[in-house]
């Protein structure tokens, strides 16, 4: 009879015992979250045969990647075939 007292005391403490375990162990470690510039500012050009277009180009790239996207967005949006593998040339530089 003790025997089944201790069985059945061990039984119902051992989830307890389990859930309580749980809390003390170690929390995830919070990865570092790192701050992408999302903003953008609005380029406009005009084509040659009149027409002005406006393309948004983000504000993170580098001075000359700026450049080079406002030069691809003038080439497409301006239909510039001529020029269209070297606007993709100066494009694929930048990220």
């Amino acid at each position: 009879m003790e025997q089944t007292k201790k069985f059945l005391l061990f039984a119902m403490a051992l989830p307890m015992l389990m859930a309580s375990c749980e809390l003390f162990e170690a929390e995830p470690e919070e990865e570092e979250v790192k701050k992408v510039d999302n903003s953008t500012y609005t380029y406009t050009y005009t084509c040659p045969i009149g027409s002005k277009n406006t393309i948004q180009i983000p504000n993170r790239l580098s001075a000359t990647c700026k450049a080079n996207w406002e030069y691809y967005a003038r080439t497409y949006g301006c239909n510039d075939a001529n020029n269209f593998a070297t606007a993709n040339a100066k494009k694929a530089q930048c990220p």
